[in-house]
């Protein structure tokens, strides 16, 4: 052993009594100075080593022994000058510590490689998460402790098996299919992606999971790893908010009765107390309506609901206290805060499905003859409820009424811009709307005199869930503008926009007719 150097096994000691032969051979036996370069493979065999110090240690120690030589060579009668002897010796050092240089480099990239190969087998290892890696055939070829334990098999049953083993029978055909598309264009894919999945355990039950892909790829092949999540508390989270929901359904119905025993009391009350008395009947009938709606989506976008149904319950719980006291001021104040919610909860929802749609495919356009006019008035009547104090919307038309464009498509592009432009307007402000048919092309334009859009966000304005950084505050989830990008595109049209940051927008839509209705329509 060679102590702290950990200079022990066989070939290390060879390379210490190699560098010894060789000073032996430079000193006492071989006059050429060439001999001295043979110190360079003593260095080279440091790869041997497993320190970078007894690399450091042979370059001192061939060095030494080098310029030794020379001495020892001198003092035996070589006729040269002792200087140029040593000179000599230069390019040998030189060599020498290049060399050491590079073997030290190699023995740090060896270590490296080690440790990083350490730690991603403590990762893999020891992680919450059950983690399975499939070949490009889907054949098991690595499982973690934690997926053991996940699915209830050991490792050696599942390796060299199919992922579908893990797949309940009845879905294990389309999983074979996505897998397919998947390999196809691998990309990561993080946690959620709208799929609702199933595993199976080996005991035959079945319990939801989220799963996460990453590919990679090793001189061995491509591979994916999935990180798979047991999701059972989540759905039970889903579950126990379709419970709360019947419960806020029965305080309304409650609310509803109470309601109905107010009015025969308070009959003979002032006008505004009536209608503080209509807006909330109209807002638990919403409510109810909104209940019905998160019990089918809850499992889409549960956590979007949260907010706002907690204002809800929160209001309509206020509003029996104050009904009781007869204070409908505050019933009044709470009803337009039931109202606020169940608008912001209708968009959420609205915009989940048509993304959804969207990105399924299932969205086709339905073209017919369609009155501009008409469906401008029947969203300006719609949106009403939610004009702020003082603000207006006027519409200028010129041409021909009738045009040829998907109706429903149509009206949700409206629906989203008015509602920006209302939403991100002051009160007492006009919203001007301009619309024309011209041959071959149907126009329309938004103009508002709002915050408008910041010069760095307008490039992104159209991608999914981005939030101009002016808006962060106000309810949204940045994918109006992309749903209607999406829908104009899909009825032949293209859409863009003008804006100055607190000067207002003007969004304009274009729909080019390849049919256009005649133009006396």
């Amino acid at each position: 052993m060679y102590g702290k150097f950990g200079i022990g096994t066989s070939p290390l000691l060879l390379v210490w009594i190699f560098t010894a032969g060789i000073f032996i051979l430079d000193a006492w036996i071989v006059e050429d100075n060439n001999i001295s370069f043979t110190y360079l493979l003593v260095i080279i065999l440091g790869l041997f080593f497993r320190e970078r110090n007894d690399v450091v240690l042979l370059g001192v120690i061939a060095t030494a022994l080098t310029i030794l030589a020379v001495f020892i060579r001198y003092q035996a009668g070589i006729l040269a000058p002792l200087d140029q002897l040593l000179f000599s010796r230069v390019v040998s050092v030189t060599g020498i510590w290049t060399g050491a240089s590079l073997v030290i480099t190699i023995l740090t990239m060896r270590q490296d490689e080690t440790l990083q190969e350490e730690q991603f087998h403590a990762l893999f290892r020891y992680a919450t998460s059950g983690i399975l890696v499939t070949n490009n055939r889907g054949e098991i070829v690595r499982v973690n402790p934690a997926a053991e334990k996940l699915f209830g098999y050991p490792a050696a049953e599942l390796l060299g098996s199919r992922v579908e083993v893990l797949i309940p029978t009845r879905l294990a055909r389309l999983h074979e299919q996505r897998r397919s598309e998947y390999r196809t264009n691998p990309q990561p894919r993080s946690m959620g992606t709208g799929l609702d999945l199933y595993a199976i355990r080996r005991d035959g039950t079945e319990f939801p999971v989220e799963v996460s892909l990453s590919p990679f790829r090793t001189e061995q092949g491509e591979f994916i790893m999935a990180f798979v999540v047991d999701n059972t508390v989540r759905k039970e989270n889903e579950q126990r908010i379709v419970r709360q929901n019947q419960k806020l359904e029965q305080l309304a119905a409650a609310l509803q009765s109470l309601n109905e025993g107010l009015e025969e009391k308070v009959r003979d009350r002032t006008q505004a107390l009536e209608q503080a008395k209509n807006d909330l009947s109209s807002a638990l009938k919403t409510e109810r309506e909104l209940g019905e709606l998160k019990s089918r989506f809850v499992s889409m976008a549960s956590h979007e609901f949260r907010t706002p149904l907690s204002t809800v319950l929160t209001s309509t719980s206020l509003i029996a206290s104050y009904a009781e006291r007869m204070d409908f001021e505050q019933v009044k104040k709470h009803s337009l805060r039931i109202k606020t919610a169940v608008n912001n909860l209708n968009t959420i929802l609205t915009e989940f499905l048509s993304l959804g749609k969207l990105e399924e495919g299932k969205t086709e356009p339905n073209l017919r003859e369609t009155s501009l006019p008409d469906i401008v008035s029947e969203v300006h009547s719609e949106i009403k409820g939610i004009f702020k104090p003082g603000q207006t919307l006027q519409h200028q038309h010129n041409g021909p009424n009738v045009a040829l464009l998907d109706p429903a498509l149509f009206k949700h592009v409206l629906l989203n811009l008015f509602s920006n432009a209302i939403k991100y307007s002051p009160e007492n402000t006009e919203i001007m709307v301009r619309s024309s048919v011209r041959p071959g092309e149907i126009f329309l334009e938004v103009i508002d005199q709002g915050m408008g859009i910041p010069e760095a966000d307008q490039k992104h304005l159209f991608s999914r869930f981005f939030r101009a950084t002016n808006a962060s505050n106000i309810q949204g989830t940045g994918l109006g503008l992309y749903i209607v990008k999406r829908y104009v595109e899909l009825m032949n049209g293209e859409i863009g926009f003008q804006s100055e940051e607190s000067k207002g927008s003007t969004f304009w839509v274009k729909i080019f007719q390849l049919n256009a209705p005649p133009a006396n329509a």
